[in-house]
């Protein structure tokens, strides 16, 4: 395992709270696994870590795990960053690409499917510009911030949670247009005044 991250497993149950007992157990692992794990002397299967993003609810760690196990080395380089600075990266990367016109650069490289002695640099330049752009697209996939796997629905505007009635103000608060979702899918609107007088 890469150096850098000794202790990666154990800095997402720590970033839970969980003890290393009550984890293995969520884990369907014995404590003695899961401290192998977390002191370095063996790495867990990625089906293991795959548990282990479930059980944490760290998205992080799927891609620090990729990078710690890249022994081929094709992992661009990631910093795990908050999902609203990764979004602008990305988005800054893949404007930079464009504005240099590396796409039409690199469709001129492989029209004759050839890369020359002459080709060659810029190709290099392109392939890390990708990489770059791959790298801001796992920041943004991979959050240090991740968001709640389910966000809590938000009434929609001016609508009565209790009633199920939405309620139009027309310039004062003593009228309103009331379109209630319980009648006749084409009922005409009520108009009231105060008092209750209906038009």
């Amino acid at each position: 395992m890469d150096k850098k991250c000794p202790n990666l497993y154990q800095r997402a149950r720590l970033s839970t709270g969980m003890s290393q007992e009550w984890a293995a157990e969520l884990l369907g692992l014995s404590p003695e696994s899961l401290k192998q794990y977390e002191g370095g002397k063996t790495v867990p299967k990625d089906e293991t870590v795959a548990r282990m993003v479930e059980v944490y609810s760290c998205p992080w760690l799927a891609l620090e795990h990729a990078q710690a196990t890249d022994r081929l080395g094709v992992m661009p380089e990631v910093n795990v960053q908050s999902l609203p600075t990764a979004a602008i990266t990305l988005i800054n990367r893949v404007l930079d690409f464009a504005e240099r016109h590396r796409d039409r650069q690199l469709l001129r490289i492989a029209e004759d499917g050839i890369i020359d002695e002459k080709e060659r640099p810029d190709f290099d330049a392109i392939c890390r510009d990708l990489d770059g752009i791959v790298g801001a697209a796992l920041q943004v996939k991979y959050p240090s911030d991740a968001p709640p796997k389910t966000k809590k629905e938000r009434p929609e505007a001016a609508t009565s949670e209790r009633s199920g009635e939405k309620v139009c103000g027309i310039g004062s608060t003593t009228g309103y247009i009331n379109y209630s979702t319980r009648s006749t899918p084409h009922a005409s609107p009520n108009f009231r005044r105060e008092g209750g007088v209906s038009l």
